[in-house]
């Protein structure tokens, strides 16, 4: 086959087809991050497959491996033509369809005989999907534009997550100054934007040498010397914008805001008699200062709306990764992750840690081999045994399902002995508004101190938040006691920044989480710090900024 896209597209069917089939939850996710690492890597997974370095890769394991070797030789695989053939004809499509559960498919089968995407369309289309029970006309309508977009999934590739533009950004950028003076990532990459469909970067040299040597990176397919743009594997573009030594600053800071940012930013020095458009800067720090404003960071610079406080002060005290000292939120090998309490423990001190809470997942995630309680003394032994042996301090916890009916996933008796509590939704994440709400609600004015979890339950690229009345929900979490986790995950990096005024907003403190699965899952706390930074998240209002001891008397749960 040779071509990562497809590959790519194998492993999600792989991911519908277990899904459908009831496997474990845990597999499917794990086939479609698979599916876009695969799509992150376009052009470098054939040298990866050649190499056999597949496994080196965070989200690539053994069997993951064989899948993506098999297809990319042969075009399918026998467990792709295995799992066809359990599953009724059409449902490897029609499960790639936001909105579409195993049981919606069953009943468009049934009801309507619709076995593809193509044939559902048809029917949201001419309203024949709406009289069936449990859909009605606004699913219906969700439906029609789900599968419009499945149709054109080839056209129009989905965008690249944050940490997979990072990377790509750093080979671009390792390139370019082999040819040129300075060269800096701009646009919506600087700003920590959580998807992307175009890099920026400004260049101070010969923007033709450079467009011309970048031809020479694998991810780039072609380049447009006239529009200085190159064209990059997944349908991402580069933009190169020209700047002298002189206005480098200038430069990078048009590329960098918004324009409404920008804007506000020329007005404020026009009312102080200075024309940034004829003044040059080499950095941008003089030229905030020109227009009586502190150095705005680039996570903030999405609008006009930070300038006042720009003008009355400085912005020392946003979070920053080295003001983390805890690596909250990380699984072991007692439920889904890969490595053991004493790996991860370890892991998380050479990274400078000082604290590490284990949350391993609560009973009802059977798909990721939740703790039983027969199981929950046998961890708390290993702990306090592993604690003797390493130079960290270990949190025991649990990241406890909120069930449907808005209870925790184990007895108030256990849940007041951990030392850390985070509470999160793993299933049922379509029921209606008001019924979300009532759940998130009830579980977050529970009588423990509690964390709430990736809280809209997002993936990204894969899976909408959750519909939910999200301030009712934070004056209920403000009302009692808890945190609000921004999860580092890169495929979730949820709570997003445009809630989180809302939080600080309402006195409510945040934890910088790395939702790990393994040592290696360690390394995305810098995505959430970019999080909590865009949404202006001060260090004294982040709880794992604190010392251990100060940590853990912070979130004990009674």
């Amino acid at each position: 086959m040779q071509d990562a896209r497809q590959v790519s597209l194998g492993l999600d069917e792989l991911a519908a087809l277990y899904e459908f089939l009831g496997a474990s939850r845990f597999k499917a996710l794990a086939y479609r991050r698979a599916a876009e690492i695969v799509n992150t890597l376009g052009g470098e997974l054939g040298a990866l497959i050649e190499q056999k370095r597949l496994e080196e890769l965070e989200g690539i394991g053994s069997a993951t491996a064989r899948q993506i070797e098999e297809i990319w030789n042969s075009g399918s695989s026998e467990l792709l033509t295995k799992l066809r053939a359990e599953a009724p004809p059409g449902v490897s499509e029609l499960m790639q369809v936001k909105g579409l559960t195993t049981r919606r498919i069953r009943a468009l089968s049934a009801s309507l005989g619709i076995r593809s995407v193509a044939e559902l369309r048809a029917a949201c289309a001419e309203g024949r999907v709406r009289p069936l029970k449990g859909f009605g006309e606004k699913t219906e309508a969700r439906l029609l534009a789900n599968c419009d977009a499945w149709l054109k999934r080839d056209e129009t590739p989905e965008p690249l997550l944050l940490a997979a533009a990072l990377e790509l950004s750093a080979l671009v950028q390792k390139r370019l100054l082999e040819v040129v003076e300075r060269a800096e990532p701009a646009g919506a990459l600087r700003r920590g934007e959580e998807t992307l469909r175009e890099l920026e970067f400004v260049v101070v040299g010969d923007l033709e040498r450079a467009l011309a040597h970048l031809t020479t990176l694998r991810q780039v397919l072609r380049v447009d010397a006239g529009k200085r743009l190159a064209y990059l594997t997944r349908g991402l573009t580069l933009t190169l914008r020209g700047a002298d030594a002189e206005d480098a600053g200038s430069a990078l800071f048009r590329a960098t805001g918004t324009a409404e940012h920008v804007e506000g930013v020329e007005q404020r020095a026009l009312s102080r008699g200075v024309s940034l458009q004829d003044t040059a800067f080499p950095g941008e720090e003089a030229l905030y200062g020109a227009a009586g404003l502190a150095f705005v960071p680039p996570e903030l610079r999405a609008g006009a709306g930070v300038l006042d406080e720009a003008a009355e002060g400085d912005f020392r005290d946003l979070l920053d990764a080295s003001d983390v000292l805890g690596m909250v939120h990380c699984h072991t090998t007692y439920s889904d992750g890969k490595n053991d309490i004493r790996e991860m423990a370890l892991a998380a001190h050479a990274l400078g840690m000082q604290y590490i809470t284990i949350t391993d997942h609560s009973p009802s995630a059977h798909y990721a081999r939740g703790v039983t309680l027969d199981r929950l003394k046998e961890q708390w032994d290993e702990i306090a045994k592993v604690q003797e042996e390493v130079p960290i301090r270990i949190l025991r916890g649990t990241e406890s399902d909120i069930l449907a009916d808005g209870s925790l996933d184990f007895p108030d008796s256990v849940l007041e002995r951990f030392d850390v509590l985070i509470a999160s939704i793993h299933s049922r994440h379509r029921m209606d508004r008001a019924a979300m709400t009532s759940r998130i609600t009830r579980a977050l004015s529970l009588p423990f101190f509690k964390i709430w979890g990736h809280a809209l339950g997002r993936i990204l690229n894969h899976r909408e938040p959750i519909d939910c009345d999200v301030p009712a929900i934070l004056d209920a979490l403000a009302g009692s006691r808890g945190a609000v986790e921004v999860n580092a995950d890169p495929h979730r990096l949820d709570l997003p920044p445009a809630w989180m005024a809302a939080v600080r907003e309402r006195k409510i403190p945040f934890v910088i989480s790395v939702d790990a699965h393994s040592t290696r899952g360690l390394g995305v706390l810098r995505y959430g710090v970019t999080m909590a930074r865009r949404g202006g998240v001060r260090k004294h209002e982040v709880l794992n900024a604190a010392p251990a001891d100060a940590f853990a008397a912070a979130v004990r749960p009674v």
